[in-house]
């Protein structure tokens, strides 16, 4: 399997690429208006075992930059932001850093928003819009 390094650019800030997949994550959880304790979770879950043990980049103090998704996602529930606008802020983000992001990345963002989105009963109809959004935007790049 690919790991995060496997990019052409070698520019690539993993840490800030986690915190906004931390933000993607909080908007498709928090677009019916409450993040619910099974979307923390999953969430929880996809990073332990689907992003840190692919990870190989560490910050300053040796902590696998994975864990950035989830310390944003739960720092910004915090905040309360709205959901439609934290989404935006992400999309942004994807659209001026798709050539770094490499097809691993790509898949566990489409996975990971996948997972969040069916922890609380199933998808919903703005979820699936943001999920599709996404899947669109990612194909469009």
């Amino acid at each position: 399997m690919k790991t995060s390094q496997d990019t052409t650019n070698s520019e690539m800030n993993y840490k800030q690429f986690y915190k906004e997949l931390g933000h993607l994550l909080y908007a498709v959880a928090y677009s019916d208006g409450k993040v619910r304790k099974k979307e923390v979770n999953a969430l929880r879950e996809f990073v332990l075992k689907e992003l840190a043990p692919f990870e190989p980049s560490k910050d300053s103090s040796g902590m696998n930059q994975a864990f950035y998704t989830q310390f944003e996602f739960d720092d910004i529930v915090n905040k309360n932001e709205e959901a439609t606008v934290v989404f935006s802020s992400f999309m942004d983000y994807l659209q001026k850093n798709i050539s770094s992001i490499n097809e691993h990345l790509k898949s566990s963002m489409i996975e990971a928003v996948e997972k969040v989105a069916q922890a609380y009963k199933r998808t919903n109809k703005l979820e699936q819009g943001m999920i599709n959004n996404l899947k669109q935007e990612i194909a469009a790049l």
